[in-house]
């Protein structure tokens, strides 16, 4: 006589659910993680922006077919380090990956191709931007970058890049403009409050920087700048005639600072029309935020420092002990 089987209680009936249903999705998980999609677009590429999220990336990547999961990359990238740890960049898939490999990809910057790696000091013009990618990119369209760039004088951000050598002009001005947005949208918005238009804070920045070298300099000559011009003085900034004429303040002749120009700051009274280089956070914050003094005139001696004075006799005593 065989004996009878008890039922399962509903506690037994519950276990066994819960143990079945994770199997499964554990099942389900190590599938999306290890193995990549059926279709995988081998040689394929996707640029990771700055400012995008771990969202929207894992979003790109599923639409190109690159990953099957969205929440799997999620979750490997933010075991990896999370949206901090994602690096700017264009990422090349030779052949199918994981999703634990495109993350570990986009948060170690493993481009699978290498980049040219471009460091854009503060200070420098749109025209010596091109001339530096000019130097370290090959085949870099130079007057593309300079047709496209017109206009936007002082808003893209000096700062160390890599570009994939599957960058185009117009990937490389997306992530320098990019950087600029992001790294200033909080001074922009401290802006409204300054009485002074973004524009402008721009413009004197971009002076400031061609003129100075350290930080208390920086907000020294901001504020000797800005009371200049509330006095109706003109700016008369050496650091202008480069932009104009190409030559530096030590080789410009007498006759190049009598041309008439706009950007010239001694024989026109307020700003140039537009920046004349692109300024770094520091400058910026200056123009935003001077020190005020006494001072009205300076100079950068020929030692590299800088000298102020309250008046002008100051300033011929300065140019005849550091200049002369």
């Amino acid at each position: 006589m065989t004996e009878e089987r008890k039922p399962l209680s509903a506690w037994a009936k519950l276990g066994l659910t819960i143990i079945i249903t994770a199997t499964s999705a554990l099942a389900l998980f190590v599938v999306l993680a290890v193995f990549p999609p059926r279709n995988f677009p081998a040689n394929s590429f996707i640029h990771v922006d700055r400012g995008k999220t771990v969202t929207m990336i894992g979003q790109e990547l599923k639409a190109k077919g690159i990953i099957r999961s969205v929440t799997a990359f999620k979750f490997f990238t933010v075991l990896l380090g999370g949206e901090k740890r994602m690096q700017v960049g264009t990422y090349f898939f030779r052949q199918p990956s994981s999703v634990i490999n495109v993350a570990l990809k986009i948060t170690n910057r493993f481009l699978g191709i290498k980049p040219y790696r471009v460091t854009v000091t503060e200070g420098l013009s749109n025209e010596k931007i091109a001339n530096l990618l000019a130097k370290q990119i090959p085949h870099f369209d130079k007057k593309d970058f300079l047709e496209k760039t017109k206009g936007s004088e002082g808003k893209l951000f000096p700062d160390t890049y890599f570009f994939s050598p599957l960058d185009n002009v117009d990937d490389i001005i997306f992530e320098m403009s990019q950087s600029w947005q992001e790294q200033t949208k909080d001074i922009r918005a401290e802006t409204l409050f300054s009485g002074k238009s973004f524009d402008d804070i721009l413009t004197m920045a971009s002076i400031i920087e061609r003129e100075t070298r350290t930080a208390e300099d920086r907000r020294l000559v901001s504020g000797i700048l800005w009371k200049r011009m509330s006095l109706g003085m003109p700016l008369q900034v050496d650091a202008t005639f480069e932009y104009y004429t190409k030559y530096n303040t030590y080789t410009i002749t007498k006759a190049e600072m009598k041309k008439d120009s706009p950007y010239n700051t001694y024989t026109n009274k307020g700003l140039p029309p537009t920046p004349i280089a692109n300024p770094g956070l520091d400058s910026i914050i200056a123009a935003l935020h001077p020190t005020q003094t006494d001072y009205l005139y300076y100079l950068t001696g020929r030692d590299g420092k800088m000298y102020y004075a309250t008046d002008f006799a100051g300033h011929k005593k300065n140019r005849r002990l550091y200049l002369d």
